[in-house]
């Protein structure tokens, strides 16, 4: 499918209007609306209908928006991979779920400069899903994610357990915790059925907020308690902006290594896998 064709419609989607995305792209009206009707027949539906004010997306335009969203990102990513492929260097490709980045950045591209001088380095911070899209896609070489996903063509080993600990702005302890004012945060697989085991009264909480760094925001300014990993919240601890909740359980959260079961560089894959383990080693020790 005609690459062209597919940002013609995304920007087309965006604007509403013809004559703005010929501005943008640097084209006449006719070829905009040219690659538009390519690419309705090509998919054999409407994707667009007029009205006074523009264009607006159809049914089948607006399902079909998040598959050309990620066929030009697909595309832009591959592009740039094939410019890192050019390079005399080796490129180790590393992906992160998005509340662990804190734990090993810097700490790990310091580790592999140090060692690994003529490594290029390509680094992602995502949800697990789509990190493990990206190992299956080449994208990446490997990623810490919380989902042990059992994929064709992909090896999943455990990595690592966060702790997560209770932490609220005031000092107070487990006891004096009302549940009415918990927040609930899904930090992963494994960690929402040992929560449920453990803390059973706050399972129904009021609050529930699925990315970290908005409960994290919002308990620096609240009268709120919540679990975070441990690390992610370290430096608050630390200079008494956030406390630990006395006598509150620690939990748990799995984390796993995934990268393929045939890499193209099998001697970087393992040297990053090295570097990690080492900068965790490290970490736990509080060197």
């Amino acid at each position: 499918m005609n690459i062209e064709a597919i940002n013609t419609f995304l920007l087309l989607s965006e604007t509403g209007n013809f004559s703005r995305v010929a501005e943008k792209s640097n084209l006449t009206q006719s070829t905009v609306s040219a690659r538009i009707k390519v690419l309705e027949k090509t998919l054999n539906v409407k994707l667009f209908e007029r009205t006074s004010s523009g264009v607006l997306l159809t049914e089948a335009g607006q399902k079909f928006h998040k598959y050309a969203a990620s066929m030009l990102e697909i595309w832009q990513q591959g592009r740039q991979e094939m410019v890192r492929s050019s390079s005399p260097k080796k490129t180790v490709g590393l992906g992160l779920h998005m509340t662990m980045w804190r734990r090993f950045m810097p700490e790990w591209l310091v580790w592999m400069e140090k060692h690994h001088p003529d490594f290029a380095f390509h680094v992602e911070a995502d949800y697990s899903e789509r990190l493990v899209d990206y190992i299956s896609q080449g994208i990446l070489g490997l990623a810490i994610t919380h989902m042990p996903s059992a994929l064709p063509g992909l090896v999943v080993e455990p990595f690592m357990e966060d702790e997560l600990v209770m932490v609220s702005r005031n000092a107070c302890d487990f006891a004096s915790c009302d549940p009415v004012n918990y927040i609930f945060v899904d930090w992963s697989y494994g960690y929402r059925e040992e929560h449920q085991e453990k803390l059973p009264e706050f399972a129904t909480s009021n609050m529930n907020i699925g990315y970290g760094e908005i409960a994290l925001e919002y308990l620096r300014i609240s009268d709120c308690y919540s679990y975070m990993p441990r690390a992610y919240v370290s430096d608050d601890l630390a200079s008494n902006r956030l406390h630990m909740v006395k006598d509150a359980p620690v939990l748990n959260r799995p984390s796993y290594l995934v990268y393929s079961k045939h890499p193209s560089n099998p001697e970087v894959i393992n040297s990053a896998v090295i570097g990690l383990r080492a900068v965790n080693t490290r970490l736990d020790q509080g060197l």
